[in-house]
């Protein structure tokens, strides 16, 4: 096949472009902003656009950022309504880790901004090389 070539791949089209470890840094800022539990959490990541997050990817995430000592956790027992639920909190090293997203992710803007600057955004703007 030849470098210039597009692949055929139907997965391609299906792409939904979310990079599964960019729950890392939104899960991060929803905890400096506020302690929250992990339903709350996926409240807050659906106000970022998450909308149909597995609630298993958050649970593994926050539990992975846990053992990384950027969270951390604690039991909430005093609901009346339900049982324990485990409250996450953001450590100073997920603070740090936080700063370090914060950078990459404004280079990625950058690099996006430049993208959508090039891309044209009327269909018949489009030109084909056939």
């Amino acid at each position: 096949m030849d470098s210039d070539t597009p692949p055929t791949n139907a997965r391609r089209s299906e792409t939904t472009a979310q990079p599964r470890n960019w729950l890392q840094p939104f899960l991060l800022l929803s905890l400096q902003q506020w302690h929250s539990h992990g339903y709350e959490l996926m409240q807050r990541l659906a106000l970022f656009g998450f909308e149909s997050i597995d609630p298993g990817s958050v649970y593994r995430t926050l539990r992975q950022l846990e053992r990384d000592g950027l969270v951390s956790s604690d039991w909430d027992t005093t609901g009346s309504n339900g049982p324990a639920r485990r409250v996450y909190s953001l450590t100073d090293s997920g603070e740090t880790y936080l700063q370090t997203w914060a950078s990459a992710l404004r280079g990625y803007q950058s690099m996006l901004d430049s993208f959508f600057q090039s891309y044209p955004t009327d269909a018949s703007d489009r030109r084909r090389d056939t």
